[in-house]
């Protein structure tokens, strides 16, 4: 009988810190929830897409309007080379690079700098169209297709 009663005692035991241990768990669980993440579905859903859509864009708020028009401009598979007001690759070219592969996605972006600064003058003359954002360029081989958004399309 009290053979019964430790091996009761002993599962008793057992049981009561399985609890403390879920208990300690779900605890833990719970404390590693960031908040803003409770309130996330509480927000204005419109609001929070517009400010999450033009989060990278800062400093460049203009660059995604201006990239939209050339989109509609041009066609896909058309190929275009990026201008933008700095061409230096770790100084915001990159960015712009990939930025405008995004936005222009079927058609062929080309970057007219290398990720160590130097000219892809190749890039220039192979496409049919180049994309100035905030610069003037000017190339008797190209005429204007657009302008607007403070840069041009220009076209071969």
């Amino acid at each position: 009988m009290a053979r019964e009663r430790l091996h009761a005692h002993a599962a008793g035991g057992a049981l009561i810190r399985g609890y403390i241990a879920l208990a300690i768990f779900v605890a833990l669980a719970l404390l590693s929830i960031d908040p803003i993440l409770i309130r996330w579905g509480f927000f204005e859903r419109a609001k929070v897409h517009q400010l999450l859509t033009i989060a990278p864009d800062r400093g460049w708020g203009e660059y995604p309007k201006f990239l939209d028009d050339v989109r509609a401009h041009t066609q896909p598979g058309d190929s275009i080379a990026i201008i933008v007001p700095t061409m230096r690759w770790d100084d915001g070219y990159s960015y712009a690079f990939y930025r405008a592969s995004y936005y222009l996605s079927g058609r062929e972006v080309l970057p007219v700098v290398t990720e160590h600064d130097v000219v892809h003058a190749q890039n220039f003359a192979r496409a049919k169209y180049v994309a100035a954002w905030r610069r003037n360029v000017r190339d008797a081989t190209r005429h204007v297709v657009w302008t607007g958004d403070n840069g041009a399309l220009l076209e071969h």
